[in-house]
């Protein structure tokens, strides 16, 4: 076949890229921080503060969701809000997402709060996680959870897109990832 590829860098890597400058690499990601608590920590490690070094910009919306009939979903962290974006593709769906957001809650506080800071260095670390997997139905993807909720195509897509932005397949990707709604509402997207 052939191909023309478009690259607006000088070479191709999207979230990938990398430039170079006086001897050091620098990663082009992340494009949104989800979790500014986390750098907040790492600088105050080295006895500074984020806040003196770098401005966090909240997103409002946290996402605009384009679909192909013209559709769109504002994404954001205000409930209200949520529910009423929810409604405006499917009344009906509000009940289940609100029962999806209960489910994606139990993994935050285990999939994020309790297995997120284990460090897995024996397969008896591993062992140790599974009745917390099994609480969270570890075994489902993102979006046969999603599914279950909400019966909207594009609303399964809305709450199920996360792990694209790191290159998963929310068809096969576990529904761990719903934590990521949770993470979200709490700490905002910056």
């Amino acid at each position: 076949y052939r191909v023309t590829v478009l690259e607006k860098l000088d070479q191709p890597g999207g979230r990938a890229y990398v430039w170079r400058q006086d001897g050091y690499t620098f990663d082009a990601g992340p494009t949104i921080v989800t979790a500014p608590f986390m750098l907040e920590e790492l600088w105050a490690l080295a006895g500074r503060k984020l806040a003196d070094d770098v401005r966090l910009v909240p997103m409002d919306p946290f996402y605009r969701i384009r679909f192909d009939d013209g559709t769109h979903f504002d994404y954001s962290g205000d409930p209200e809000h949520m529910r009423r974006e929810v409604a405006r593709f499917a009344p009906g769906d509000v009940a289940g997402y609100e029962a999806f957001l209960r489910e994606a809650d139990v993994c935050y506080r285990l999939g994020f709060e309790k297995l997120g800071a284990v460090a897995y260095n024996t397969l008896g670390d591993l062992f140790a996680a599974v009745p917390d997997l099994m609480r969270m139905r570890g075994w489902r993807s993102i979006h046969a959870m999603v599914a279950h909720h909400l019966r909207d195509p594009k609303l399964r897509v809305v709450f199920s897109f996360h792990p694209l932005l790191i290159g998963g397949n929310p068809f096969s990707v576990t529904c761990v990832y719903s934590l990521i709604n949770i993470l979200e509402r709490r700490y905002g997207v910056h």
